[in-house]
């Protein structure tokens, strides 16, 4: 009987397993070879505490040899800075709005699940079905109890 050859976890085709290695589960493509490398080391760094403090203090020795790397690297890449100051301009407004929201209201203000269904002439004029995003704000009356709202 001729034993089936074994799929690739990442990208579903058989191949052919190395004969020193016959339990291989990756095939031998450089993107799933990658994949599988990454996914080993992200599984190792939350399980081995010694391997993910080797892996800190090889970061923080390349950097401590390239102390000049990221100014040239963003002098270089201008759309990287420009993108990284937008997200940047974001992350700081959804921590102003984190500040408020912490207060004693029932809802979580932003993870609040909204959906919007459209109807009517017109819509199929839309050629995707995408909302814009929007900021919502809502405040309570001072002096009013919630028992007449």
């Amino acid at each position: 009987m001729i034993a089936s050859k074994p799929i690739c976890t990442y990208c579903h085709n058989t191949f052919t397993p190395s004969l020193f290695h016959p339990n291989q589960t990756t095939c031998t493509s450089p993107e799933c070879q990658r994949r599988r490398k990454n996914d080993s080391h992200r599984k190792r760094i939350t399980s081995d505490p010694e391997y993910r403090k080797t892996c800190i203090e090889s970061r923080k020795k390349w950097r401590d040899n390239h102390p000049d790397y990221q100014h040239s690297y963003r002098s270089k890449h201008e759309a990287y800075v420009e993108q990284n100051r937008r997200m940047q301009q974001q992350r700081n407004h959804k921590r102003k709005l984190s500040l408020i929201v912490k207060n004693n209201l029932a809802i979580d203000l932003k993870r609040l699940p909204a959906r919007v269904w459209m109807t009517g002439p017109g819509l199929e004029s839309i050629v995707k079905n995408n909302l814009a995003i929007s900021q919502v704000v809502i405040f309570q009356t001072v002096g009013e109890s919630r028992e007449h709202i």
